[in-house]
């Protein structure tokens, strides 16, 4: 590798352990210090890794035909070393790099190059869109699969020509993660990644096949084919497909059951509950096993693990397994044989996963286990939880990214102070919020507001619970893929918060929280202000966002701390374009601004302080 390549390496490995800095963190000034400590370093890293990449790399990548093979060896060892087996580093990057590889293997005419870049571009955007999971949104679903059904291609139409057997790998391979770019949210989806797992299956399955490459690791294939076959179970769910496929799906799993029990008596250790779910859900779904005994399994495997255990086998037990049994059990809220039951066993398991989450930050596990975090948040019922979904949020977010955790709180804050002098100042600004008609009701109940405009700060971020990858783990500015990825963070958090009461009404904070007032910038692009029920309140929250920014260290490559009085200046400026007049009205005094800038100060080790007690009451101590 080039000088350059591992310098960036080197970096990409020490801001891996910024983020972790913090989570052992026991007192308000010693988080503090660490916060600031690492944003500083983060700021550092990224700067220096811009400039390697800018002056280094990006020259290349722009004149890749030309380069010459010393070169392009080079980049293939590079990106590699940004994949550690299927884990990215930098999988923006990663697929730059192997963008560029693979027009140059085309350029070139070299066949066995062009279908191993073919399949790791499409891994690459197979890591980029698992950041959306499991939210059912896709900005790069089609794309990963049309470079992997380009690498599959070759199968039939070069294969016999093609001797070197890593190269038939990868065709085997390309066909395998064809599945993974179909969302199947349709039958007609269902039906194609139906049909791509049946011909991965027959192929891998093919004795003749085999035969032509018998170094390949086929039952290892073969075996992961059967895998992504039973990701079809949450199709079975929704109903939306024909029998043929309850028929694959229930004999894929019985493929992996079988592969795991003769797995487990080898090396004497238990089932692995991620597998023992499949197989339970296929049986149910094939009419083997009844809806309450598979409910009985599921609790039985979110129970199955210590609330101590740390490995890959408890995560699927303390976050998976609750979310598939919240998942399951609503159709059987209205049985009064079952209801009861059900909501006492989803309370423990809320209460329990609280605990076992604090315990997984302390270790520095947060990043590894925020898909099931995730998928957790996207099931959860506040009815039979015993939390409000709005409690859950904040218990989260002080367990798994305290820095965003201290930032909305502080913007809760700001928001609740603004709209206390929107209501003496302007009342007549606030009309149209809650119960308030006229100007009289936002005096009337301006303690009301301002409780809901803090509540409105401490949620509308939500969305970023998909994207923290991108705050902390590379090395460099954002490059455009990432940035519309970022973007959908106001859709997914808004999704989320109108499903609850607790949170419903402020899903439009969330959703509209970067869009100018002016509707002229900002996104989501198809959102109006004006025709929100509640638009003073997103003019509140999204001023409220820039100013908590100065409060604190924010740990994020993207989001820099912005200065108070440079907050303010912006506010002021944007008056009637970015921001709402009234709200840049409210920071027109000299006087208010120091009062601002004061309590932002105080509130920052407020924040602080509430995040520990609250990681606090989540741990049991």
């Amino acid at each position: 590798m080039k000088p350059y390549q591992e310098e960036y390496l080197a970096l990409l490995k020490s801001v891996e352990g910024f983020a972790g800095a913090l989570a052992d963190r026991t007192d308000t000034d010693s988080f503090i210090a660490a916060a600031r400590e690492a944003n500083l370093a983060a700021q550092r890293a990224v700067e220096r890794g811009t400039q390697i990449l800018r002056e280094e790399l990006f020259p290349v990548l722009d004149n890749i035909l030309a380069a010459p093979l010393e070169e392009i060896r080079s980049l293939e060892e590079f990106a590699g070393k940004l994949m550690t087996g299927y884990s990215m580093q930098d999988p923006c990057l990663h697929y730059r790099v192997n963008l560029a590889l693979l027009e140059w293997a085309r350029h070139h005419g070299d066949r066995n190059m062009r279908i191993k870049e073919l399949y790791l571009v499409g891994l690459s955007l197979f890591n980029m869109e698992n950041m959306l999971s499991p939210s059912g949104v896709s900005l790069f679903s089609t794309r990963m699969r049309m470079y992997f059904i380009e690498g599959a291609s070759y199968y039939d139409t070069a294969y016999d020509e093609i001797t070197d057997p890593e190269t038939r790998g990868y065709i085997h391979r390309c066909m395998g993660n064809i599945p993974l770019g179909y969302l199947a949210k349709t039958p007609a989806s269902v039906h194609a990644k139906l049909e791509a797992v049946k011909r991965s299956i027959r192929v891998l399955s093919d004795p003749d096949v085999r035969a032509k490459t018998p170094s390949l690791p086929w039952d290892t294939y073969l075996y992961r084919s059967h895998q992504e076959c039973t990701t079809l179970l949450s199709n079975l769910r929704t109903g939306n497909v024909g029998p043929e496929a309850y028929a694959l799906v229930l004999e894929s799993a019985q493929t992996v059951q079988a592969e795991q029990v003769k797995a487990a008596r080898e090396r004497g250790e238990p089932l692995q509950p991620r597998w023992q779910y499949a197989y339970m859900a296929a049986r149910y779904h094939c009419g083997a096993m009844l809806l309450p005994e598979f409910l009985d399994g599921l609790y039985a495997l979110s129970m199955a693990r210590g609330e101590n255990d740390m490995d890959a086998q408890s995560i699927f037990s303390h976050a998976s397994a609750p979310a598939y049994y919240l998942e399951y059990s609503k159709t059987l809220l209205n049985d009064e044989r079952y209801a009861g039951e059900i909501a006492a066993c989803a309370k423990r398991m809320t209460e329990r996963f609280s605990r076992w989450l604090i315990r997984a930050s302390l270790m520095g596990m947060a990043e590894d286990i925020m898909l099931q975090i995730r998928q957790f948040f996207l099931v959860y019922r506040e009815k039979d939880c015993g939390m409000p979904y709005y409690e859950l949020i904040q218990n989260v977010f002080a367990a798994i990214h305290p820095a965003t955790y201290v930032r909305m709180w502080i913007a809760g804050q700001t928001a609740r102070t603004l709209t206390f002098w929107a209501a003496d100042e302007c009342p007549e600004k606030l009309v149209g919020l809650p119960e308030c008609a006229a100007p009289q009701d936002v005096i009337w109940k301006h303690e009301r507001l301002a409780e809901l405009a803090e509540r409105a700060g401490r949620v509308y971020d939500l969305g970023m619970i998909h994207f923290f990858s991108l705050e902390t783990a590379a090395c460099r500015g954002l490059f455009e893929e990432e940035e519309a990825l970022l973007q959908l963070h106001a859709h997914l958090g808004a999704e989320r918060l109108r499903e609850h009461e607790s949170t419903a009404l402020l899903a439009d904070v969330a959703l509209g929280h970067h869009r100018a007032f002016d509707g002229k910038s900002g996104y989501p692009v198809d959102f109006s202000l004006d025709d929100s029920p509640v638009k003073p309140l997103i003019c509140i929250v999204a001023a409220a966002d820039l100013l908590a920014a100065s409060a604190g260290e924010t740990f994020s490559r993207y989001r820099p701390v912005v200065p108070f009085e440079e907050g303010c200046r912006r506010i002021l400026e944007g008056a009637g374009k970015q921001y709402a007049p009234f709200v840049s009205a409210l920071l027109e005094s000299p006087e208010r601004r120091e009062q601002l800038r004061k309590k932002l100060e105080a509130w920052k080790k407020e924040a602080y302080l509430d995040m520990y007690r609250r990681r606090a009451r989540m741990s049991g101590s």
